[in-house]
């Protein structure tokens, strides 16, 4: 039997827009072996994704059109076929029976008026023509094998009484329902619990080792890749910048580009005065996208050991931000919601989101929140700001007790007080342009005389972020994501604020946007002396935005106090759990796994 699995040759996937032609996937090659797990790496529009849309045939034409290339199958029976030049009938043929995907957004991918168990038994019943108990039965063992609890509860719950985690476990059930040679996971981590996304990654890598099964695994996170690739692919504007081994890749990058990569995910065994980011390895042409190293170019190496903090510089921060008075007192608070109702709308249970908890926030500093998602972290937040009523206690704010003042009042605090939410697409109208945006807050509370000062505001706040006064005028679809958020951060500022709430307002972008986006808000800290609580899932990027560390777990505090001590030294198991799941990429970490996988060091 070949081992060769599947053969992609010079494949052009292009896209007609207004105003051009987008070349997503420009002239790309590579080759997926049998048993091997590939993964691809690379920001948002280097055509990763686009790459694997192509193998399945799930690109519209149009706009899309495959300007040129083949993707060869190679079949168990020793043939070979092209998937580009067979009918569309034929290739749902292999969909699903020979190559399956799971896709990035699990709600999105799964019917929200059908049962989960529904959805699955419909895959298999297309492609493999079994009775509905027969389908049931395999649905459920599926569901057992990927370790979701009560399989039965699972396979009669719609989709939005899952988890995230549980959702993508629905998934991957149903990807492998029909035993493919070939699985493509597109993001299949992104946005979740780093201890959710450690046992989807322990899953995919099992079902790999037991099913023989190939695996192509997209990600932008090379800490991810390092978890679970023999090899690795880097893309770039649409093009394979460099290839090999994970340890080649990671013991010596050659393409400026993949060292930037590496550099801007925030390291755990030291603390950086700023990240790197993929700019300060390579110069670009704009025009022309040419890549090209920059004359000082250095190693990833070198470039942490020039922006390192040193620990007893850390410690002198945090002595002299603790001499400050507190700014921000949180006393006992809770923060109930209505779990179950009777008939006549009496509560009968409660949720108990924020349970009990105390901390002070000194003036200068950044508090950070951790913790899985339903910790209460968020909740906490809301109801520091009043947008969530509080159960019980209080919260003091400059020594006025936020709870107890009025609505106006209330309204003149807001503008000491901001928040930038996780989701900057929902945060901004859609209808608004972003000057707009931007000086709503201020047309709200009366500041400047005219709309003409606070555009001039508006301006100004939008060249503070490193964006450009000229984008006033267009509206949010028109922006990236890291875009978006540097928008979020600018509308924060308008109101110079004193204290602003940072609420997983990095976690769903690319590793190499949100080093910029966290480098920014480090300079808007120094600049502005703003005062931060810094809430997140992942324990990496909190550890370096903070002074201090709060982690927590069901309502609850599991422990608090400085963040590298925290980290050094996690006294719950809790914390410790937190921590084994970072995707932390050292070789040492990838030597151990291709031994245990291979019984040698390197593949």
């Amino acid at each position: 039997m070949s081992q060769l699995l599947l053969e992609v040759n010079n494949l052009k996937t292009y896209f007609h827009v207004e105003g051009g032609l987008v070349k997503a996937v420009d002239d790309v090659s590579f080759t997926v072996n049998r048993g091997e797990i590939l993964g691809i790496v690379g920001e948002s529009g280097s055509g990763k994704s686009v790459t694997c849309l192509s193998a399945m045939r799930l690109i519209a034409t149009p706009p899309g059109e495959f300007a040129g290339g083949e993707i060869i199958y190679h079949k168990p029976d020793g043939t070979t076929v092209d998937l580009l030049k067979i009918p569309l009938p034929e290739m749902r043929k292999y969909r699903g029976n020979d190559l399956a995907m799971i896709f990035q957004e699990p709600m999105t991918s799964l019917n929200p008026v059908f049962t989960c168990g529904a959805q699955v038994v419909e895959a298999i019943q297309l492609h493999q023509k079994l009775p509905l108990a027969e389908a049931k039965a395999l649905t459920i063992d599926l569901f057992a094998s990927v370790k979701l609890p009560n399989p039965q509860r699972i396979y009669d719950a719609y989709p939005h009484q899952l988890s995230g985690g549980q959702k993508q476990r629905v998934m991957i059930a149903m990807a492998m329902s029909c035993k493919p040679s070939l699985l493509i996971a597109d993001e299949p981590t992104t946005a979740l619990d780093v201890t959710v996304q450690k046992t989807i990654l322990d899953l995919i890598n099992e079902l790999q080792t037991e099913k023989a099964m190939s695996t192509v695994f997209i990600t932008h996170d090379l800490g991810v890749i390092a978890e679970i690739a023999d090899r690795v692919i880097v893309m770039y504007q649409g093009k394979i910048v460099e290839q090999g081994s994970v340890m080649d890749i990671f013991s010596n990058p050659q393409h400026p580009y993949t060292k930037g990569l590496l550099a801007c995910r925030p390291p755990l065994g030291k603390r950086l005065r700023k990240l790197p980011i993929v700019s300060d390895f390579m110069n670009t042409d704009a025009g022309s996208g040419e890549v090209s190293v920059k004359s000082n170019s250095i190693s990833v190496k070198e470039m942490l050991e020039q922006v390192e903090i040193k620990p007893e510089e850390t410690r002198q921060r945090l002595e002299n931000l603790q001499k400050n008075p507190p700014l921000l007192q949180v006393q006992n608070l809770k923060t109930y919601f209505p779990a179950k109702k009777s008939f006549f709308g009496k509560v009968l249970s409660w949720v108990h989101a924020v349970d009990d908890v105390s901390f002070d926030v000194h003036e200068g500093e950044t508090l950070g929140l951790v913790g899985e998602s339903g910790c209460g972290k968020t909740t906490i937040g809301r109801t520091i700001l009043r947008l969530v009523p509080a159960t019980e206690g209080q919260v003091i704010y400059r020594g006025k007790s936020v709870f107890d003042l009025s609505r106006s009042e209330m309204k003149d605090m807001r503008r000491h007080m901001q928040i930038i939410f996780q989701d900057p697409y929902s945060s901004l109208n859609p209808r608004m342009t972003i000057g707009a945006s931007i000086i709503e807050p201020l047309q709200i509370h009366g500041i400047l005389n005219n709309d003409k000062q606070r555009m001039e505001k508006a301006a100004e706040l939008l060249t503070t972020v490193s964006m450009l006064p000229e984008h006033l005028n267009r509206y949010p679809h028109e922006f990236s994501g890291g875009q978006r958020q540097r928008i979020c951060v600018a509308r924060a500022l308008a109101l110079e604020p004193e204290f602003i709430i940072c609420d997983e307002s990095v976690s769903a972008l690319d590793v190499s946007v949100q080093a910029q986006v966290l480098n920014l808000l480090i300079d808007l800290r120094e600049k502005y002396k703003f005062t931060y609580i810094f809430i997140s899932h992942d324990l990496s990027v909190v550890k370096f935005m903070s002074d201090r560390m709060v982690v927590m777990n069901r309502g609850k505090i599991e422990e608090i106090g400085p963040a590298d001590e925290i980290y050094n030294h996690p006294s719950h198991e809790y914390t410790k759990k937190l921590i084994d799941a970072i995707p932390i990429g050292t070789l040492e970490r990838i030597q151990t796994r291709m031994k245990n996988k291979t019984g040698h060091y390197t593949i």
